[in-house]
């Protein structure tokens, strides 16, 4: 299943990179970016087409997207002629795909070890939405971000990752829990280890120990993929920054930096733009996020493009120098224009402080945000990579980057007050969101640190062999198979170095949002298993009833049935509300009846009092429903997830 869902997420991208002239292993690497980029445009043109969304409709629409940026590409060519096209590494291709897998096992078991069973859902308060969303997507056959709120009222909602899952769901056919679990196995073990070496690769260069290197950091961090099926959940937040380091990468070499092979500039930057809409449906702070880590690249471009026309002794010079001051001007104005309308509504956020301003710090040294286990060896070649980048003048643009995700997260967990509040209310405040975007900026520095540290340990060594070229040599060179087997060995030692402990504990940490059990806050498993033979009661259009944060809102997720209120702090007008507040007495209080027909409430689903957000008002009509002579008693699993019927009003 997670293969299906990989395929989903690559097969129509590697179309697209084919029929835009990628170069070599970036078709692949780049293929989810522009999977989800032409999904995220789908979403929004097909409803004007009156064309449902399907996994039919979506690649008939990839293939034409893919298309016209075939001719569009070919049309560009023959004004920008393309670069000639170095030829690709056969040693950094086989390291390639060799770390590739490797990064995808490890983060397959790491997820599905957290998870359990395929059917296991997060028991955590944001998921209620998520599941009915994708459900929704399915039924309805729209994922636009402009309507995906509209079935719990709201205008608009980040809709990339529910596009995405429902087409697996459709696809495959599983239920919606076991599609979200795949699709986000898939997102973290195919999406960001793609993602992540085009970005690595493009900092670094065409290197087998660079390549290698990233692909044991990869699946090494707390902060991602992990934190975001935990904290939360925050499924489209997953999806974004999975999607972030393809993006980046793009942005760095639409503007002429880094190794990557780059085509025309035209193209350059239209392949750049083409992420954009990726990141951006998927979840908007994500896309600032992309903004600003590029931020310090455009700066340092601008500052070494100002020291060449100095000194301003001609009016040619003088009028450059004005433009950029001119541009940089304007850019600043759009920035803090759009940093101001990119983030939640006064009051619909609250999150502060959570730390010490120094334990902030020391969280960022050792790579352990948010309390999670010391990452000691990414954190010393992450020292190692910034030192280097410093000292050597290259790159410093990247520690920029580096700065900037570091002081967003110091300031949303370690400190409370007003800079706070602007700096950090594109992320709704959360410091748990922004640790998650640190490994996006941390990779690249590290590779470089431990790229550096791999060169002077050779360096070194083979120093040493020289000095005792007379003597016992201190490795036994001219054998191959015996310094095969050291970098083997050196290699096994560095996965279990960064996986042993660290993510051993992340791991256990997120199993616990999904363990289902007696007191779980969304679903038990009787509840569970009530809720998948629900459709054998419940007739399709008849709506059904409950208290959304005890876990009765997901009927609609796992059978399809109609629920009154399918988030939880979502209602639709003051039928439902008096629904809530009075359906269990709905025989003394005739307008009670008339708001249970007016919705066609036939049923109501009692699963007790345990909720995930603790007491709720309003809600007394759909609880301890035991002893109501309105309803009748139809099904129960356990003692306390029952099916009631409304008998009172029909």
């Amino acid at each position: 299943m997670v293969l299906l869902a990989g395929v989903v997420f690559v097969v129509p991208g590697l179309v697209f990179s084919f029929a835009v002239r990628v170069h070599g292993l970036s078709r692949l690497l780049l293929a989810p970016v522009f999977t989800v980029a032409m999904a995220s445009v789908l979403t929004l043109v097909l409803p004007l087409l009156h064309v449902r969304w399907s996994p039919l409709s979506f690649a008939l629409g990839s293939l034409a997207i893919s298309a016209v940026a075939f001719g569009i590409q070919a049309l560009l060519s023959r004004k920008w002629p393309e670069p000639a096209k170095p030829p690709q590494r056969r040693p950094v291709l086989i390291a390639s795909v060799a770390g590739l897998l490797g990064a995808a096992v490890l983060i397959t078991l790491q997820m599905a070890t957290a998870i359990q069973a395929p059917e296991n859902i997060s028991q955590t308060y944001d998921n209620v939405f998520h599941l009915n969303a994708v459900r929704w997507a399915m039924e309805s056959g729209a994922a636009s971000p402009l309507s995906l709120g509209a079935f719990t009222g709201i205008s608009a909602y980040p809709s990339a990752w529910h596009a995405m899952t429902s087409l697996v769901a459709m696809a495959s056919g599983v239920s919606v829990p076991v599609a979200v679990n795949v699709t986000n196995v898939a997102i973290g073990a195919i999406v960001w280890p793609l993602g992540c070496l085009y970005l690595v690769q493009g900092l670094v260069g065409q290197r087998v120990v660079a390549t290698v290197m990233a692909m044991v950091f990869v699946p090494a961090f707390t902060g991602f993929p992990m934190l975001m099926i935990d904290w939360g959940v925050l499924y489209p937040n997953l999806l974004s920054i999975a999607l972030l380091p393809a993006a980046l990468g793009l942005g760095f070499n639409a503007l002429g930096l880094g190794h990557h092979y780059r085509p025309s500039t035209p193209v350059a930057w239209l392949l750049f733009l083409v992420s954009v809409p990726a990141v951006a449906v998927a979840h908007p702070s994500t896309l600032m996020a992309l903004v600003v880590f590029l931020l310090p690249a455009v700066v340092a471009i601008g500052y070494h493009k100002v020291r060449g026309l100095l000194p301003m002794d001609t009016p040619e010079r003088r009028r450059g120098v004005l433009a950029i001051l001119l541009m940089a001007a304007a850019a600043v104005v759009v920035l803090a224009v759009v940093w101001r309308v990119f983030r939640p509504p006064v009051g619909s956020a609250n999150w502060g402080a959570v730390e010490s301003p120094s334990q902030a710090v020391g969280e960022l040294l050792v790579g352990g945000a948010m309390g999670r286990p010391a990452a000691v060896v990414i954190a010393l070649c992450l020292l190692a990579g910034i030192a280097r980048l410093w000292v050597t003048r290259s790159r410093r643009w990247l520690i920029g980057t580096f700065v900037v995700a570091a002081v967003l997260f110091f300031y949303a967990a370690g400190l409370d007050f007003s800079p706070r509040w602007f700096l950090t209310g594109v992320w709704y405040y959360d410091s748990y969101r922004l640790a998650a975007l640190l490994p996006v900026a941390i990779i690249g520095p590290a590779v470089v640190g431990a790229t550096y540290l791999w060169d002077e340990s050779t360096r070194r060594i083979a120093a040493l062999r020289s000095h005792f070229a007379g003597g016992r040599p201190v490795l036994a060179a001219g054998r191959p198979g015996r310094t095969a087997a050291l970098y083997a060995g050196g290699l096994v030692l560095l996965v279990f170095l960064t996986q042993f402990g660290v993510m051993t504990w992340a791991v256990d940490r997120t199993h616990w949002a999904y363990k289902a059990s007696a007191v779980s806050g969304l679903l038990s498993p009787d509840e569970t298993a009530l809720l998948k033979r629900l459709d054998t009661h419940v007739e399709p259009g008849a709506a059904i009833a409950g208290l959304p944060s005890s876990g009765t809102a997901l009927a609609y997720a796992f059978s399809g049935r109609t629920v009154i209120q399918p988030h939880i702090l979502t209602t639709h007008g003051d039928d439902v509300d008096i629904v809530n507040a009075g359906l269990k007495d709905a025989a003394q209080y005739p307008w009670v009846c008339d708001a249970v027909r007016a919705l066609d409430v036939k049923y109501v689903l009692d699963f007790g009092t345990r909720t995930v957000t603790g007491t709720m008002p309003g809600y007394g009509g759909v609880m301890d429903l035991a002893d109501s002579p309105s309803l009748e008693l139809l099904d129960q699993q356990g003692p306390d997830a029952k099916l009631f019927k409304v008998t009172a009003c029909w």
